[in-house]
C-alpha cells in the first residue's frame, strides 16, 4: 500500500531552467529531493508506486486569467508582505510562458485538484500555489526576506552566508528532521564548498522545494497557520496571515551569521538590523 506524501515543487517557467522537487511523509519528515527539468521527469519522479500524494505546493502561478497587470492575489501578498521586501512578481496572459501557465499544464496531467478550499485526499490530491518568501518572513519572524537569490551586487561570499542562515532557520522546522537527513547534509556541504554563482544556482531550487513541501504538509495538517489570498477564478496564493512584527530595512551585504536554536514552535525572532 502506498504511503501518503506531500509534494513541494519550485517550478521553473520553462524546461530550460532547473526545477526543484521534494517530498515529505505524513509526519512531515523529508523523504527525498531532487533537481529536474522536464514535466515528464517531474511526473516520473513523483509517481512512485510507494508514494500517494495527498497535497502539493507549487511555487509558480497556477491560475492566470488577467490579460495584463498583476493578479489580485499578487497585489494582496504585496500589501501584506511588501514592507518585508516579499512582494510578488507580475503574472498575466500577455507573457507567453503564462498562457497557459506551465504549472497548470503539469497539474492537469497529474489530475490534482486546484480548489483552494480543498485540503487533499489520496483519492483527490490537492495542489496549491505558494510563495516561499512571505512564508519565511512569517514563520521565521524576519524583518526582511533572506536575500539568497542571485541579484546584481550580491557576491558569492555574501550569498553563501545567507544560504547558511537559511539552512539554520529551516532546521528549526522540526517536523522536517533536516539535521538527520543525508541529502540535506549534502546540500549544506555543497553550499559551504560553493565558489561560483552557478554553484549556488544549482542548490536554491531544491532548497525552496523542500520548504514548499513543508507548506503542502501544513496545508493538510495545520490549516490555521495559512490562509488563501485571492480566489479560484482570478488566481490565489496560500501564505501565512499578514505578519505584525516589525519590518527592517535590509542591511548592507556584510552579515552576521548566527546559529539558531531549534524550537517546537515557529517563533524565531530575527536579529535586530538583519534582513
Amino acid at each position: 500500500m502506498a504511503d501518503p506524501v506531500f509534494v513541494g515543487i519550485d517550478l521553473a517557467w520553462n524546461t530550460n531552467a532547473a526545477t526543484g522537487i521534494a517530498v515529505v511523509n505524513d509526519a512531515g519528515v523529508l523523504l527525498d529531493s531532487a533537481t529536474l527539468h522536464t514535466d515528464d521527469q517531474i511526473i516520473a519522479w513523483i509517481c512512485r508506486p510507494n508514494w500517494q500524494p495527498v497535497a502539493s505546493a507549487v511555487d509558480a502561478p497556477l491560475i492566470v486569467t488577467n490579460a495584463t497587470g498583476q493578479r489580485p492575489c499578487e497585489r494582496m501578498i504585496s500589501q501584506a508582505f511588501g514592507r518585508y521586501n516579499a512582494s510578488c512578481h507580475t503574472s498575466n496572459l500577455k507573457k507567453a510562458y503564462f498562457n497557459p501557465p506551465r504549472a497548470a499544464t503539469l497539474v492537469g496531467r497529474l489530475g490534482w485538484n486546484l480548489n483552494p478550499a480543498h485540503a487533499g485526499t489520496p483519492e483527490s490530491p490537492a495542489c496549491i500555489e505558494v510563495y516561499p518568501h512571505p512564508a519565511m518572513v512569517a514563520f521565521f519572524q524576519l524583518g526582511s526576506v533572506l536575500p539568497y537569490k542571485a541579484k546584481s551586487g550580491r557576491t558569492v561570499e555574501f550569498r553563501r552566508s545567507v544560504f547558511l542562515e537559511l539552512f539554520d532557520r529551516m532546521e528549526t522546522l522540526l517536523h522536517l528532521r533536516l539535521t538527520a537527513n543525508v541529502g540535506w547534509a549534502g546540500l549544506r556541504q555543497a553550499t559551504i564548498a560553493a565558489s561560483r554563482q552557478v554553484d549556488l544556482e544549482r542548490l536554491e531550487d531544491e532548497i525552496d522545494a523542500i520548504f514548499c513541501a513543508h507548506l503542502a504538509w501544513r496545508w493538510h495538517h495545520d490549516r490555521d497557520s495559512l490562509q488563501i489570498y485571492g480566489d479560484a477564478f482570478s488566481g490565489y496564493i496560500v501564505a501565512p496571515p499578514p505578519p505584525t512584527h516589525p519590518a527592517v530595512r535590509p542591511a548592507p551585504q556584510r552579515r552576521r551569521v548566527t546559529r539558531i536554536v531549534a524550537t517546537d514552535r515557529l517563533d524565531i525572532t530575527a536579529h535586530p538590523g538583519e534582513p
